[in-house]
């Protein structure tokens, strides 16, 4: 009988909180990608995504979250309020 995966998410970030960007770096390379390969897919300048690890920048966040395969509220909460938040 084959074994469950356990989900270790919870030893790299801790759930209701933004993700470390070491956490994203190292989601991003087990897809085998890096920041800057989606910096050149979007003809942005080097680094320039690194912004969206210290301020809000939507468009950089969901670009990171999809090639990670999450929506960008999952990887920063904080800046996507949930209606149970906004209820308690």
């Amino acid at each position: 009988m084959p074994q469950p995966k356990q989900d270790l998410t919870d030893l790299f970030v801790d759930l209701g909180q933004d993700w470390p960007s070491d956490a994203i770096i190292r989601a991003l390379k087990r897809k085998g990608l890096k920041l800057r390969d989606i910096e050149k897919e979007l003809g942005l300048k080097e680094n320039s995504i690194r912004n969206a690890f210290y301020r809000s920048c939507p468009g950089y966040e969901s670009a990171i979250a999809e090639k990670i395969g999450l929506s960008p509220d999952v990887i920063w909460p904080s800046r996507y309020p949930s209606e149970q938040r906004l209820t308690a």
